[in-house]
Formats: structure tokens, sequence, C-alpha cells
């Protein structure tokens, strides 16, 4: 992926945005400080990539400055989007600890059906060796002890 590519993912890069002084177009931001919410701004696109790049390029977009109400609407849209994307994140951990669990507990299920399967086979063998015992008995005839003795 290419450093314009990686700086699109970022903010909106366009060739009308102003070049910064590694050479590539800058990216267009939005300020979320407390101070500046809302404004746009210009940054160098190296800015998320490798700071130790970064050309410290910065220059405001516009004069347009948010006031009372839209101010406190964009903090407050800006707040519940990142409470949002912390509970997104805190969802799929939980779903990956369940996801390794049920693999975990899949593995047992599949030893113990094993298991299970092996004393069946055991329990069967015995029961076909008494069974075939018991009809060699039968065909000789069947005699308590206490007949033998006398």
């Amino acid at each position: 992926m290419s450093l314009p590519e990686i700086a699109m993912k970022k903010g909106y890069v366009c060739q009308l945005n102003p070049l910064c002084k590694c050479g590539i177009h800058s990216v267009l931001l939005t300020a979320y400080t407390k101070d500046n919410v809302g404004k746009r701004f210009f940054s160098c696109g190296f800015m998320e990539v490798n700071i130790s790049n970064m050309w410290n390029f910065f220059m405001w977009f516009g004069d347009v400055e948010l006031i009372g109400w839209a101010k406190k609407l964009v903090m407050h849209l800006r707040t519940s989007c990142n409470d949002f994307e912390s509970k997104l994140i805190a969802t799929r951990n939980e779903l990956a600890i369940q996801k390794e669990e049920m693999q975990s507990m899949s593995i047992e299920l599949a030893k113990t059906r094993t298991q299970l399967e092996i004393l069946l086979t055991d329990k069967t063998q015995s029961l076909e060796f008494i069974t075939s015992e018991m009809r060699k008995l039968s065909r000789g005839g069947i005699r308590c002890m206490e007949c033998h003795i006398r």
C-alpha cells in the first residue's frame, strides 16, 4: 500500500490539497480538541504512518469555527462515537475469548467421544466374550457346583 493510500484512510486526500514538505499531498482532517472542535485542517500524510518522518506540516482549512450548540453537538457525537468504538472493541475481544473457549470445548468433546468409543468397544467385546462362554456352558449343560460334590 502506498503512502497516499495510507493517508487516504485517515483523512481526505485530494490533488488540490497543499503539498507537504515531504512531497505528497496533505490530508484534510477534523480537530476534536476543546478549543477547535470541528475545525478542519491540513496535515502531513506521514503523520499516522511514521511520526519520525512527519514534517510538522499544518494549515487550517478556511476560517469556519463552530460555536455554541454546534460545538457541543460535535463534541457529544465524537464522544458517542468513541464510546461506541470502545464497546465494539470490547465485544470483539469477548467474542475472540468465547471462540477460543468453544474451540477448547470442541477438542475436549472430541477426546471424550474417543474415550467413550473405546469404552464401548471394550464393553462390547466383554459382552461378546461372556455371551460366547455362556453358550459353551449351555451346550454342555450347566451344572451346579454342589452337584459335583458327593
